[in-house]
């Protein structure tokens, strides 16, 4: 499988990309509110997505499969603020290969951190598990739980790693 990564510039795309994606993961972003609230606030965001080239048959054309973005905070932390992969490419790497490129771009901003936020374990939502899996394989360590941050049922782990 030929994995291309691309930084996407124009607005349009960063939301029909992040829309397309978040709508196949509904265990993850089954909220409406909050998903419209992704598409619509990672316009002004750094953004890199990924592309497989479409099968006989399928479009014609690379498919885009996955998505990171990110926000920085006080110029030394990068935050994903949204990320999601297709969930028929799960396993493949690609969320490896979005990140690497988000953390050059980190880097090269100076960034001294990069922080995600995460339902916590306390819940032990399997997806979540599974998310949290994801970033301790990039090398993301827990940080600290905020109940307060969402809410009570829904209790924020933020993850940090150095850049």
């Amino acid at each position: 499988m030929n994995i291309k990564i691309s930084e996407i510039k124009k607005d349009e795309q960063k939301a029909a990309y992040t829309e397309q994606i978040l709508r196949m993961l509904p265990d993850w972003f089954g909220i409406e509110e909050s998903l419209q609230e992704y598409v619509k606030t990672v316009h002004n965001l750094p953004f890199w997505a990924a592309f497989v080239e479409a099968d006989e048959g399928e479009n014609v054309g690379d498919i885009c499969v996955g998505f990171f973005t990110l926000k920085i905070h006080y110029g030394r932390t990068g935050d994903i603020y949204c990320c999601g992969v297709n969930p028929n490419y799960h396993g493949k790497g690609i969320g490896t290969l979005l990140f690497a490129e988000l953390e050059k771009f980190c880097v090269a901003e100076n960034c001294e951190y990069i922080i995600v936020k995460t339902l916590s374990e306390i819940v032990q939502n399997p997806h979540y598990l599974q998310t949290k899996k994801f970033y301790q394989k990039l090398g993301f360590v827990e940080l600290l739980t905020l109940t307060e941050m969402w809410d009570e049922r829904n209790p924020c782990l933020i993850m940090i790693k150095g850049v």
